[in-house]
């Protein structure tokens, strides 16, 4: 096994321990831009040459004639920015949130005066309702919205609760009806994919972020790899005054006895688990380069609500950012993660469980770094030059625990021929259910699973890109990437005597280049943009598995993107947009490198295709957002989606057998429509309320459809022809979130108790509507049409309470303690049901099985008859029970 080359191990962790011992920062290399005008209070006329400065970076510009300004490359973040000119009164507005992409408009009105420069006017800056720049749809959830939500905990779980978003029973993310693996996640401007499963890479921690963007359509063309959305997440930045958190929670829990099939009371588990993040501007170094850091280090020890599902690991993330001369700026940013876990799956795929034999079960472990480099010229004020050097790696591993350190060729029971081929017991001695529990479907004893599978991949890439404001009006910004990639797998299943194994190393190349122009007029906003994708497979494969006389190589890829989005203001209040776009994703790379050896002896044979064509998507998208009143706004988008191209399994034949290859053969398409209602803070509450109603249908949910139909039934159905619901088309979903928050000395009463001050209590409640299933008979043969059946609507509530004490009464340092309730009233929801039965505990097993005249061998039947109904409890089948965090952090 080849685990993360060392020298890339050591470099991201002399970061991180750089970090901890010498305060550094970077930018995060996503960013945005603010843009105004000021103006005399007295008169309304423009004032020229007056000066914007970004307080925490010194970053600073000059009016021109019109008196209008603009500030580009602004880290995303939340910064105090003051205008200045002679002869009038300097002001400073606070907590200026600047966005991923967006234009923050803000204006000031200066007073003429004598007052000295060094003396200023503080007041808040109004945050806009309404972004007239916004071409697409945007859901973004801040450092400060992070903080008091519950349950937000990764990041899949907050990207859920925004508008268009479905997560199934299995955790996988859907996005507008597109199937899973076809979300892009970007961590600080670089993507962190696992090219194998399309899953985020890494371990993001929610703690150290300063904003999350969902764009679940009409991205821009310097996003690509994507056909549902791009989710980015930025890390804090460093500034020029220190600030930090350090956040400690344990909890409760209901587990599950696999001995009786119930859940516990709420019982303390091992959740003890901690983040600390520090941040400012470097020792001795800062005046003269402005240099600052951002560190956080996570450490997680957490004990889930199934058994033998515990998690241990450790996240570190460093940011570093100076200036050697006044107009460059050097980056560097990276992360480390290390995570074990045992696995805990109630039935596998052959519907095994090892619920009496836990430990056999399983154990993963994994292991991810990420190092950047960015190089920032600023010629110009209205010229930004980036130069990006990336670096990111990550390996997964999957084996029986006391065997985790051997290769599969040294398990107990591994023997081969004279021919080298597998003639051993591995099969029989771990994978048949024990004799002890006839008819039940368990193992005991010494068995575990026999699944050894290992997987790496890596990338380094190098890009580079040009911002130039040309004018007031065009924005333009030019990119280009290219990237190297190594991935390495290996595996080997020994579920039968003929086991079926896989491994290869394969170094596809890809590259990138785009072009965006960003027009901002008075009456409307267009974003218009070009992208290019490359990619070499760089390998070679029989055309034939069966005849293996033709050795192919397979042929480079490439396609154009058109991007288009305009907004548009019909009134102060209302702002209209649409955008289209086609969007291509290369195929998940072990849909396209699986068995190119054309082995076709062992299990049931599934050939890769590394010459799929790129699975596409065209998007149309058509939105609304009109402010009701100055605290509240409704948005309204409609949108279609027509995708084809994607990935398919089909059965070949051939005189003495069958395989199945992957092919581009589905096809599907999806509508809906996206309701977000959104209250601004006053009289101390603030909400949200987003409902999505979708409608989403396809010829096939997962490529791997057909492949398991074809091998697991005498007679299976045939490929669909025509568009059926697919697995996640989640026809209605709602989420509501109200936040209730007192001010620091808020002093009033409530039915005669006082109100304590500086306190919140956040409730967030989910609904979704039944998910389809097909349902089959107790042979696995289908009845009726494909996901013709529903499962149950699903609604939880959580909640977090948390109380703030300052440390002084000017200090805005405080320590927090916090309480939060997931799923508060313990509701049992339905996410999986037996397709036989459609009921989520009964797998349809007939008793009088356990009158067999050959068994039921040491039970009795009514032992099995017991044992039985415990393997149809599958805890999975249900989504989380009631859990209770409760923690304190220091935030200053």
């Amino acid at each position: 096994m080849k685990l993360i080359r060392s020298e890339y191990k050591l470099l991201v962790l002399l970061i991180a321990l750089a970090a901890l011992l010498i305060p550094y920062s970077a930018s995060a290399g996503t960013s945005g831009k603010i843009a105004g005008t000021i103006y005399n209070a007295e008169t309304g006329e423009p004032l020229a040459g007056a000066t914007v400065t970004v307080e925490e970076f010194d970053i600073t510009c000059v009016t021109d004639a019109d008196g209008e300004y603009y500030l580009i490359n602004v880290p995303v973040g939340k910064y105090t920015l003051i205008a200045q000119s002679l002869g009038y009164e300097s002001l400073a507005k606070h907590e200026v949130r600047v966005l991923l992409d967006l234009t923050t408009p803000i204006s000031f009105k200066l007073l003429p005066g004598t007052i000295q420069t060094d003396q200023v006017v503080r007041v808040m800056a109004d945050r806009p309702l309404l972004r007239r720049d916004r071409t697409a749809s945007v859901n973004v959830v801040t450092r400060d919205e992070l903080r008091h939500l519950p349950n937000a905990l990764s990041i899949n779980e907050i990207v859920n609760i925004t508008a268009g978003t479905v997560t199934d029973a299995d955790g996988y993310l859907h996005v507008r009806g597109g199937r899973d693996g076809t979300n892009s996640y970007y961590f600080d401007g670089i993507p962190v994919q696992d090219p194998f499963y399309g899953s985020v890479g890494t371990r993001i921690a929610p703690d150290a972020l300063e904003e999350i963007d969902v764009v679940p359509g009409g991205f821009s063309a310097e996003y690509g790899e994507a056909l549902s959305s791009v989710i980015s997440a930025m890390t804090q930045e460093g500034s020029n005054k220190y600030h930090g958190k350090l956040r400690l929670y344990d909890g409760l829990t209901k587990t599950y006895n696999v001995n009786t099939g119930e859940f516990s009371d709420l019982r303390r588990v091992g959740r003890n688990s901690g983040i600390g993040n520090i941040g400012g501007p470097v020792p001795y170094l800062y005046e003269q380069y402005k240099a600052t850091f951002f560190s956080s280090t996570e450490i997680r020890e957490l004990e889930g609500y199934l058994p033998h599902n515990d998690v241990r690991s450790v996240s570190q993330v460093g940011k570093l950012s100076f200036q050697p001369i006044p107009n460059m700026k050097i980056n560097m940013f990276g992360n480390y993660y290390k995570a074990k876990k045992h696995r805990y799956v109630h039935r596998d795929v052959n519907g095994l469980s090892y619920d009496f034999n836990l430990d056999g079960a399983g154990l993963i472990k994994t292991e991810s770094s990420r190092f950047g480099f960015r190089m920032t010229l600023t010629p110009r004020a209205n010229i930004v030059m980036n130069a990006k050097l990336n670096h990111f790696e990550s390996w997964t591993k999957l084996a029986p625990e006391h065997l985790f350190d051997l290769y599969w060729t040294e398990w107990p029971g591994y023997s081969e021929d004279e021919n080298g081929n597998y003639n051993g017991t591995i099969d029989d001695d771990n994978y048949i259910a024990s004799e002890d529990y006839f008819y039940s479907g368990f193992t005991d004893g010494s068995d575990f699973y026999p699944v050894y599978s290992y997987r790496f991949n890596s990338y380094k890439s190098l890009s580079g890109d040009i911002l130039v404001q040309a004018n007031k009006h065009h924005q333009v910004k030019v990119g280009a990437e290219y990237r190297f990639n190594r991935l390495n797998w290996d595996s080997k299943q020994f579920f039968n005597s003929t086991p079926y194994g896989e491994k290869y190393g394969v170094k596809p190349r890809y590259a990138a280049a785009y072009v965006q122009d960003k027009i901002e007029l008075q009456e409307m906003v267009i974003n218009a943009g070009l992208r290019f994708d490359y990619l070499n497979s760089a390998i070679g494969y029989w055309d034939n598995p069966v005849t293996k006389n033709n050795w192919m190589t397979a042929e480079p890829k490439s396609q154009i993107s058109p991007r288009f989005g305009m907004s548009h203001p019909i009134s102060d209040h209302t702002v209209i947009h649409f955008n289209y776009g086609l969007y291509f994703q290369v195929p998940l790379y072990s849909y396209m490198y699986t068995n190119l050896q054309g082995e076709l002896n062992s299990g049931f044979p599934l050939v890769g295709n590394p010459n799929l064509e790129p699975e596409k998507t065209v998007g149309y998208e058509l939105g609304v957002n009109h402010t009701l009143d100055d605290n509240t706004a409704l948005k309204l988008v409609t949108y279609y989606k027509d995708i084809s191209n994607l990935t398919t399994t089909q059965l070949i034949r051939y005189p003495g057998g069958t395989y199945v290859a992957y092919d581009n053969a589905d096809y599907g398409s999806v509508k809906g429509l996206d309701i977000v209602l959104t209250k601004r803070r006053t009289n101390n509450l603030a909400g949200s309320i987003n409902y999505s109603y979708m409608i989403a249908r396809g010829n096939a949910s997962y490529p791997y459809e057909g492949y398991y139909d074809y091998y697991t039934q005498d007679d299976p159905p045939v490929a669909p022809v025509r568009e059926y619901p697919l697995a996640f088309d989640q026809r209605h979903t709602l989420t509501v979130n109200f936040d209730y928050r007192t001010p620091r000395n808020y002093k009033a009463r409530l039915f005669g108790v006082r109100v304590p001050s500086s306190a919140g209590l956040n409730v967030l409640f989910n609904y979704g509507s039944g998910m389809p299933y097909t349902r089959t008979d107790n042979e696995g043969r289908r009845i009726g049409l494909l996901n013709e059946g529903r499962m149950p609507s699903t609604n939880t509530v959580s909640m977090k309470l948390n109380k703030d004490f300052y440390l002084g009464k000017t200090s805005g340092s405080f320590v927090s303690v916090f309480l939060e309730v997931e799923n508060l009233f313990d509701r049992r929801n339905v996410i999986n049901v037996y397709s036989n039965t459609g009921k989520p505990d009964n797998d349809g097993w007939n008793p009088s099985l356990a009158n067999d005249p050959d068994g039921p061998g040491p039970l009795t039947a009514s032992d099995v008859t017991r044992v039985r109904r415990l393997l149809a409890r599958d805890p999975q089948n249900f989504d989380t029970p009631r859990q209770i965090r409760w923690g304190i952090e220091l935030i200053f």
